[in-house]
């Protein structure tokens, strides 16, 4: 006998299961499907269909995000030329969206999915019956650009065909009955060949005349695993420690190449790798090394280095001397 965990996840497993998944292009093989496979936009929207309809089965009623699912794609099989798919796609996602009809669209939205140091705002300026006018500013580190569209209103949502002195970027902008705008965009089939590295529109946006988001930390981007630690550090880097969170718009770990079993970060500002980025290392212990390389007033990089060991330079473990060394010559 199941147990009920076991029991609810079997259940939920199965409103993914059938035809309620993206077109497989790799095995397209009837005629609606090999249409969607041979038109860029119909293939955009497919996917993004099917990202819709799998969150709103988890956030929603499921039952009857699978019905409407369900009806719509039977609707969808009737059609046979590329518009007709196109509509019954946009059709289908504002049926499931939770869309808000009577939504106030004006004021500045901004994407709450974006990270550290990175961010995007949509204004809108003005709204008529069937189309919007939508200025858009995104950037990751010091990489950035201005997007205006014209977008039409189409059930609900408002959808971006072109933007002016760009080609082939759509958007879908969905305003939720949560107050919250949803953004779509086809990204690797249009959008990313034109944005700047690191540049996204997607996301989830709120309304707010100037960012809403938290004032990110070490601890809450992840750097540290728990808040003590992070309160050392920044005991230990004083006014720099806000420097190392500016710095933390890309971080991965790098390798424990003196083998003491420390955690080893390195971070940069995209546009910027080579003249603003820091390492952070750190033992279970709580031994830290840390260093930040920046510009100078003159403009030359200098090493700011801190550690809660000895604070010699020549002591410095060599995981931060390689680290060091691929930016500084001495």
């Amino acid at each position: 006998m199941l147990k009920p965990r076991a029991f609810a996840l079997l259940i939920f497993l199965s409103f993914f299961s059938g035809s309620a998944l993206a077109v497989n292009c790799l095995r397209a093989s009837t005629p609606l499907e090999n249409t969607v496979c041979n038109n860029d936009n119909l293939r955009w929207l497919d996917s993004t269909m099917t990202v819709i309809y799998r969150t709103m089965l988890v956030n929603n009623d499921s039952r009857k995000v699978r019905k409407d699912y369900t009806q719509w794609e039977s609707s969808l099989e009737s059609c046979t030329t590329d518009s007709c798919i196109e509509r019954a796609y946009y059709e289908g996602i504002g049926k499931i969206s939770d869309v808000d009809n009577q939504f106030d669209w004006q004021g500045q939205w901004w994407n709450m999915r974006a990270p550290n140091m990175s961010g995007g705002t949509i204004q809108f300026s003005r709204s008529a019956e069937w189309s919007i006018t939508i200025d858009m500013h995104a950037w990751a580190g010091l990489n950035k650009d201005d997007f205006t569209a014209e977008a039409r209103k189409i059930y609900g949502m408002a959808v971006v065909e072109k933007m002016i002195d760009t080609s082939n970027c759509r958007l879908l902008i969905i305003p939720k009955k949560d107050g919250f705008l949803q953004v779509h965009s086809n990204a690797d089939l249009g959008c990313r060949l034109l944005m700047p590295s690191g540049v996204f529109f997607d996301g989830r946006y709120e309304k707010s005349n100037s960012d809403p988001r938290p004032k990110p930390t070490l601890f809450t981007l992840g750097i540290f695993d728990n808040k003590a630690r992070d309160k050392r550090f920044h005991a230990l880097t004083g006014e720099d420690y806000q420097k190392f969170v500016e710095t933390a718009n890309m971080f991965i770990y790098q390798d424990d190449i003196d083998n003491i079993g420390a955690r080893v970060l390195s971070m940069w500002v995209r546009g910027a790798a080579n003249r603003q980025t820091a390492i952070i290392m750190y033992t279970p212990e709580g031994k830290i090394w840390a260093g930040r390389i920046s510009p100078s007033a003159q403009g030359e990089l200098q090493l700011h280095y801190y550690t809660s060991e000895n604070k010699d330079v020549k002591y410095m473990p060599r995981t931060l001397v390689r680290w060091k060394m691929r930016f500084l010559n001495n």
